[in-house]
Parts: structure tokens; sequence; C-alpha cells
């Protein structure tokens, strides 16, 4: 799996449309995510995922995983996905 697809996910942010206030989904690196946030996502299915930051320099770079495997296996980005057909999140994050 090319781990680069998972260095960004989505993310609820509050824009201000027509002079109202909408949440809408927004594409974000995670290394700009901070310690608190509120609902994320998976960019290709939607559905739930974990952040996991950059311990050591040698490491990993900041990233997301899926909390469902099941949901990686069928994804693009998910770390257990092999090729083939790709789907929606079972349970999408809305």
């Amino acid at each position: 799996m090319p781990h680069d697809l998972m260095t960004q996910c989505e993310q609820k942010k509050l824009f201000m449309v027509d002079g109202k206030k909408k949440w809408k989904w927004a594409r974000v690196d995670v290394a700009k995510i901070g310690s608190k946030y509120e609902a994320i996502r998976c960019v290709h299915c939607h559905g739930a995922v974990r952040i996991h930051k950059q311990k050591v320099d040698h490491g990993p770079k900041d990233h997301v995983e899926h909390l469902s495997h099941q949901d990686s296996m069928y994804c693009v980005g998910g770390h257990y996905y092999e090729g083939g057909d790709t789907r929606m999140s079972l349970q999408p994050i809305v």
C-alpha cells in the first residue's frame, strides 16, 4: 500500500455559506490536526480513522489508520487493501 495516501483525512469544519454557519467536510493534512479535534474520516471511503503522530525522527510520518479492518480491506488507502474491488465504508462518518 502506498502509505502517502493516508497522510490526509477529512475533518468537519465550520464554514460561512450564504451568511449562515454550516458544517462541511474539508481535506486536511494529518500533521496539521491538533490534539483536540472534532470528527475525522477517511478521504476515500468515509470510514472512521484514528490519528498516529510521528514519535521519533526516523519513524513513520503523521498518518491515519482505519478503525475497521473491513473498511481497510476495501479502501485504496487501507493498510489491508490488496487491490480489486473498492467500496465506501459500511458505517460512514456523516
